[in-house]
């Protein structure tokens, strides 16, 4: 915001100086100015990003995830992509990182909205990781879930880039009012990153590259939103 409000200032005086001098040679200086300040402003608007990123790991502790009978458990996967993701975005200039949990234990989820809503007024946005799970066998894909406006914009820019990356079926942007999205104060989303009741999706998500891929994804969509 200061780096715009300085250019703007820029531009304000260059147009000033145009009206008191104008000389051709003058002009051509100022006018040259002129344009690389408006493109310095542009690039100001590029890099925009979000300065907090909320991770929120899904279940955890006593809770494991998933539905009952489930031969593999949530919550160590959305802990692992959580952390790749934390490490991909701590590399970014300027992103802070916060976890609602760093390891297998469990968290309320009045104290994950608690957590987000401390960032409010932070630039701060809020990602919850979860795998699915579905009682027929052969459902795979990619869901992304919102509450409001601000969320969906951010899970636009999210749900494509991971279906591209694991190269998965588009199961949609859903509007749901989850307690981790309907009492969030931040722009947040809940992404739904496969299916580990379908054998063939649950035998790629355990591999460690796969979930890698995953969490690039998501990092992608997030440093777009502004």
């Amino acid at each position: 915001m200061k780096q715009a409000a300085a250019v703007w200032q820029f531009r304000l005086t260059a147009i000033f100086l145009v009206g008191k001098n104008r000389s051709s040679s003058n002009l051509s200086v100022v006018r040259a100015c002129l344009v690389f300040l408006s493109l310095l402003l542009l690039s100001v608007k590029l890099i925009a990003h979000p300065a907090v990123v909320v991770i929120d790991p899904g279940h955890g502790g006593i809770d494991r995830g998933g539905m009952p009978g489930q031969r593999l458990p949530e919550k160590p996967y959305t802990q692992d992509v959580a952390k790749r993701l934390a490490r991909i975005l701590d590399g970014t200039d300027d992103i802070k990182v916060v976890l609602t949990r760093t390891g297998d234990y469990f968290v309320p989820l009045p104290w994950r909205t608690a957590i987000a809503n401390r960032e409010v007024g932070h630039r701060a946005v809020f990602v919850s990781i979860h795998f699915n799970a579905g009682w027929r066998q052969g459902a795979y894909g990619i869901e992304t879930y919102y509450n409001d406006s601000r969320g969906y914009r951010l899970a636009a820019l999210i749900h494509p880039r991971v279906i591209q990356a694991l190269g998965s079926i588009d199961r949609g942007i859903r509007h749901r009012g989850y307690f981790v999205l309907r009492r969030n104060r931040l722009p947040a989303v809940l992404v739904e990153c496969g299916f580990l009741t379908n054998p063939a999706e649950a035998s790629r998500i355990t591999d460690s590259g796969y979930r890698e891929r995953i969490a690039r994804a998501i990092a992608a969509g997030i440093v777009r939103y502004d």
